[in-house]
């Protein structure tokens, strides 16, 4: 019956309505409304259907085993490469025995040699009597997994750089059975403060043992040399699978005050003036400064009387030199409220700050409370909290004066006294939670014990430290969230910037959470949170493990059924999850866009009609940008249509509206534009299939910009701009072999759009090869990015890093990049690391650094490592890749090609080279073996940049007044060449050498 009347509905429309009324394009708007509506909810019931409705991950080892026993390790034929020695602390013969048999068991060829030392040997000692590449010092009875040396060898393998291997362990009874795993996070040397949370389970290289040589084998001996040995983030690397097992029990660990006298001497040695006492089992440790710095404290509340009963009481009794207190009270003014605060019964008199703005934004509270402040340091406190230690305040200042610290956070416990926040954790539900939420304190968990410090990426808003500089370097708190996911997003920031965001585990400051403004988080909070939280969804969180659910604030074992956080997360967003890969079938493709795609001569003729009466200057108050669906907002092609919109808006005051070509979901577009540009935010968003029906129920507007090929035949199609454009980035017909996409492709370019064309080279292509009329622009980079400020002069013993982007498409000849870069690291083995990033399907043979898919703020600090970047693109833009590497000091190899002249010097600024396996390699071992040339290189490569590329503002600046009146700028523009071997440069030529007969006679002789 419902299909019936859907039919009825339709074919009464149809007759009823005038065709291209207002009333018809509403109500066609409104069918596939409804349509787009039937259809997501078929595509949540079918994601909810895959999305196990069970607790997350494995409660049983045993099953997690079972699970691991079915992933493989690494392979065996080349662990010989790297030299081990493994260093057996004797306890007693048989357990010494244990340990000896379980290195002879070892899988592969590598060389091995295992000698047994007594208790307290120090390392100078040892060295002295071993040789090895990497040594590990394990205790008598402990056991090595049969393919402990080859993971070990693969990632030294892969990543050269690493001075030290740290493996996940578990303990091992008399008859065999395994329990108690313990899982390590990445680097984390504020938790290695409190306590070893390493133990035994690394393996170092010779380097870094040697630097600390007083060191000595045993439990203490080997905690003091991994806070000596000046470890730091890129020269430490996990292998995330359990190589060893134990006989003791590192849970039952408490440390002592001679542990804490350990910790105390290392840090002064370092220059530090701290004191250290055991607590609650582990090592508490308090710095020092040379001076305290003043701390200003904000505190927002809606006037919660009862919540400031408690807290300001408990801040009073802060032992520290100089704070203050700022509250931003919401709750309304009145002569009582202020009074109440005025008499500073409580042992406090703060700064009040009214706030009456609305709608309330967290965030915005906060930073305009920041921002009235003094301090040198900004605590930003709920009014849910108490403090129950009055030095709190001390030890969150000297953590956060500690080198390379950005953020730091309390451990809190609520009102039972059971753990509600010790550290955030991005993934769980799709998002990201409290670790450790609901446990009791001091228990064990598969990440250590709850009682350590803990390095994360980021903690609570509620109560949180940060200096000042850092604060605003990030632009404090993102006003884009108007209640939760600001703070998680602060600590993000600092991470990107290679910051550590640390939360002190003891019982200093309660979080009675959420007793002010309840639980409910809006739902732009979701879609804000998914575009920030985007890569660490994506790749894992680096404080937790991949042997731990993603999907848990509590930590329980990873299973391979668990869905992706990113699943999870499109379910709340509405969004349908899909696997992306490179399509296996051109001809499927095609069929499914035939009818979309169709345009005909008649309509060609319509653009050009239309173009030809609209004439002279235009104002341009109104865009309608036709774009395909959003995946990424934050680069590539769709990037930059959202910034010359942006720069539209910011210096013209231009309305924009987003007609996307995908499923209707509004709020998901329109977060993704705000998220790469605020100014954006106000921007209409639409949706349409490419019907003529709904193209033709596109409101009106003074300009339409195509954005893709796609989109390029719609914006022919309709009716609702004057003059009609297309952003042209990439010669789109190559992204495809010939083939009817690659025809379909190139039929956009004879449209007669005008075209905005980025770069010179498409400009030449469109006006020279296809007769289009256009304008070029010269694409730049972000400079507050993309720069050499930090970039370090590297030893001679450091291994060469090269940069490749490695997604799997064809206009990245990624085969050939591939081939290239195993070549060059089975020449030089140890002297080079390759980075690989935008991977989907990395190889498992690739000894490759799979970066996965990066924050794009986060790549001008990996840029800055780099020592030569590999593009190798087919098509004619190079992408903005080799743009982003230059301008952080890369000396590129890149293709030799006429397109890319515009950019490319040999010699000067990059090597070129021939699209060959061969010349590929040659080029990238010159630059390997000559570091002078990486010089000379990475200075032309800054002053190209500097010179052409540093500003989208200027590069932009053009198109506004293109915009306006394109045939007038085009009258003032220099005749376009056509590219050499072209049609068009072909017929140029026949025309330039034919003379203009002079006679009926001499024309008849020049036919014969």
């Amino acid at each position: 019956m419902l299909h019936k009347f859907r039919v009825w509905a339709v074919a009464s429309a149809r007759k009823s309505l005038p065709m291209n009324s207002r009333s018809r394009g509403l109500a066609i708007a409104g069918f596939h409304s409804y349509k787009g509506a039937r259809v997501w909810l078929a595509d949540t019931k079918q994601l909810f259907a895959k999305v196990p409705q069970r607790a997350a991950g494995f409660e049983s080892y045993h099953d997690f085993l079972a699970q691991q026993r079915r992933i493989p390790h690494a392979p065996l034929d080349r662990v010989s490469q790297t030299r081990f020695a493994v260093v057996v602390e004797s306890t007693d013969p048989q357990a010494d025995q244990v340990t000896l048999d379980s290195v002879r068991a070892q899988r592969g060829d590598g060389e091995v040699e295992a000698v047994v030392v007594p208790r307290g040997t120090t390392f100078a000692a040892i060295t002295e009597q071993v040789d090895a590449d990497f040594f590990l010092f394990l205790r008598g009875g402990s056991v090595l997994r049969s393919n402990a040396f080859t993971d070990i060898a693969r990632l030294h393998r892969i990543d050269p750089a690493l001075g030290l291997i740290v493996l996940d362990s578990d303990r091992i009874g008399r008859r065999g059975r395994r329990t108690s795993p313990r899982f390590r996070p990445m680097w984390s040397p504020e938790m290695l403060l409190g306590a070893n949370y390493i133990g035994r389970a690394f393996a170092a290289s010779r380097a870094v043992v040697s630097r600390v040589p007083e060191a000595d084998l045993s439990d203490r001996g080997v905690w003091r040399f991994l806070l000596s040995a000046r470890l730091e983030e890129r020269t430490v690397g996990n292998v995330s699978r359990v190589l060893l097992s134990e006989r003791v029990d590192e849970t039952a660990w408490r440390a002592t005050p001679a542990d804490a006298a350990m910790v105390r001497e290392v840090l002064e040695a370092q220059g530090h003036t701290v004191t250290t006492r055991p607590q609650d089992g582990v090592v508490r440790v308090s710095f020092e400064p040379d001076a305290w710095p003043k701390v200003s404290i904000v505190i927002p509340t809606r006037h919660n009387r009862s919540n400031l009963d408690r807290l300001l009481p408990s801040l009073a009794r802060t032992d520290y030199p100089e704070f203050d207190v700022t509250i931003v009270d919401n709750g309304g003014e009145d002569e009582e409220r202020a009074a109440w605060y005025a008499s500073g019964e409580h042992g406090i008199v703060p700064k009040v700050i009214w706030w009456t703005e609305t709608p309330f934004n967290y965030s915005r509270v906060n930073n305009v409370g920041v921002r009235s402040t003094d301090g040198d340091v900004v605590l930003m406190l709920n009014d849910d909290t108490e403090i129950v230690d009055p030095t709190w305040l001390r030890d969150m200042v000297g953590m956060l004066e500690r080198d390379g610290v950005a953020t730091v956070g309390m451990q809190h416990r609520q009102g039972d006294g059971l753990i509600q926040h010790g550290g955030v954790m991005v993934g769980p539900n799709g998002f990201a939670d409290n670790l450790f939420t609901g446990m009791q304190p001091g228990a064990e968990t598969l990440l250590g014990s709850t009682r350590w410090y803990r390095d994360s990426l980021a903690v609570t808003g509620a109560c949180v430290a940060i200096s000042r500089k850092h604060f605003e370097e990030v632009g404090g708190l993102d006003e884009r969230f108007i209640l939760t996911g600001s703070d998680v997003v602060l600590g993000l920031d600092q991470v990107i910037a290679g910051r550590r965001n640390v939360v002190i585990p003891f019982d200093m400051v309660r979080h009675y959470e959420s007793i002010t403004r309840g639980t409910s988080v809006p739902m732009e909070d979701f879609y804000a949170s998914y575009w920030r939280y985007h890569p660490w969804l994506q790749n894992g969180d680096p404080y937790s493990s991949p042997n731990v659910s993603r999907l848990s604030a509590v930590p329980r074992f990873a299973s391979t059924r668990d869905p992706k956080p990113v699943q999870l997360a499109f379910a709340v967003l509405g969004r349908a999850y899909t696997k992306v890969a490179q399509s296996s079938s051109i001809s499927d493709e095609a069929k499914s866009l035939l009818g979309v795609a169709s345009i005909t001569h008649e309509t060609v003729e319509r653009v050009h009609a239309v173009h030809a009466e609209t004439t002279g200057p235009r104002p341009v108050r109104t865009i309608n940008w036709f774009i395909p669906d959003v995946d990424m907002p934050f680069f590539g092609g769709l990037n930059t249509a959202f910034r010359l919109a942006d720069k539209l808006t910011r210096e013209h005051g231009v309305h924009h509206r987003f007609i996307a070509y995908a499923q209707p979901n509004e709020a998901y577009i329109k977060s993704a534009i705000a998220a790469a540009f605020p100014s954006l935010t106000e921007s209409e968003v639409m949706f349409y299939d490419g019907s003529d029906e709904q193209i033709a129920a596109v409101p009106k507007a003074d300009a339409a910009i195509a954005t893709l090929w796609l989109t390029a035949m719609h914006v022919a199609r309709s009716d609702s701009a004057p003059r009609k454009f297309y952003l042209m980035q990439d010669y789109e017909p190559a992204f495809y072999p010939a083939s009817s996409m690659f025809a379909m492709a190139e039929e956009s370019y004879r449209l007669g759009l005008y075209g905005i064309c980025n770069t010179e080279s498409m400009h030449r292509i469109y006006s020279g090869e296809y007769g289009g009329k256009s304008i070029p622009f010269t694409p730049a980079v972000d400079r507050s990015i993309y720069h050499p400020d930090g970039r370090r002069e590297k030893g001679e013993d450091e291994p060469v890093t090269i940069f490749a982007y490695a997604r799997d498409h064809f206009r990245n000849c990624w085969e050939l990049v591939f081939q290239a870069l195993t070549e060059i690291k089975r020449r030089h083995g140890d002297g080079v690391r390759i980075l690989a990033a935008g991977a989907r399907y990395l190889p498992q043979s690739a000894d490759f650094i799979d970066m996965g898919l990066l924050d794009y703020r986060a790549t001008g600090r990996m840029y800055r490592e780099t020592d030569i970047g590999l593009t190798m693109q087919i098509s004619r833009h190079p992408s903005y890749l080799p743009l982003e590497l230059m301008a952080s000091g890369v000396p590129m190899v890149a293709p030799d090609s006429e397109w890319f002249t515009w950019l490319f010097r040999d010699d000067e600024n990059s090597q070129l080279t021939m699209r060959s396996l061969d010349d590929m390699v040659e080029n990238l071992d010159s630059l390997i073996r000559d570091a002078q040339l990486r010089r000379k290189l990475s200075a032309g490569a800054l002053a190209t940049i500097d010179a052409n590329h540093s500003s989208w503002d200027h590069a932009l600046e053009h198109i506004y007044p293109f915009l306006v009146d394109p045939e007038g700028v085009l009258a003032g523009q220099q005749p376009v060449v056509a590219p050499a071997g072209t049609l068009a440069a072909a017929e140029a030529a026949v025309a330039a050498t034919t003379v203009e007969p002079e006679s009926a006679d001499e024309a008849a002789d020049t036919a014969h």
